[in-house]
């Protein structure tokens, strides 16, 4: 269950990170949501014959604990050992909503680590440095003040449109 997994799974949650955006990293699901994102886990995760031994407690718990444990290892921080980047830092049930609170992950680290680049990579494909495409990672960094070339080969190099960056 860890890690990027491309599932549909992960895919639910990362389109999830993408609406939180627009409310400052935090997103509450309704009753209805969290049925589907439950079910969704259920069909991926838990084995048919094993359904009977959980209650909803449980499930709830282990939904979330999955959900806490999508992350990243991006190797190029941190020595050879590597940073675990969080997608989501936490997740709170009250019984009928459940709250998530995502990681901020600026929009080209992101992009990065869903293509399971490296820094390295992009940057060689870019013809700039390694500290260019570290600079334009960081949460803070405003592209759409960035020279428009640098902008375009960073694109370029993670397979996207510019617009993603500029938003």
């Amino acid at each position: 269950m860890a890690g990027f997994d491309k599932d549909a799974f992960w895919l639910k949650i990362l389109s999830l990170y993408n609406e939180a955006k627009e409310n400052n990293y935090v997103l509450k699901l309704d009753e209805e949501r969290v049925r589907e994102l439950k079910s969704l886990y259920i069909d991926l995760y838990i084995p048919i014959e094993e359904i009977g031994h959980y209650d909803d407690d449980k499930l709830m718990k282990k939904l979330m604990t999955a959900i806490v444990s999508i992350y990243k290892l991006d190797k190029d921080t941190m020595g050879n050992g590597g940073e675990i980047v969080q997608l989501v830092n936490t997740v709170n049930y009250d019984g009928r909503n459940m709250y998530i609170r995502f990681a901020q992950i600026s929009p080209v680290k992101m992009r990065r680590l869903e293509l399971g680049k490296t820094r390295q990579q992009v940057a060689e494909r870019m013809g700039y440095s390694v500290a260019a495409v570290r600079n334009c990672e960081v949460s803070f960094c405003d592209l759409s003040r960035q020279p428009e070339k640098l902008v375009r080969k960073l694109a370029n190099a993670l397979e996207c449109e510019p617009e993603i960056f500029l938003q």
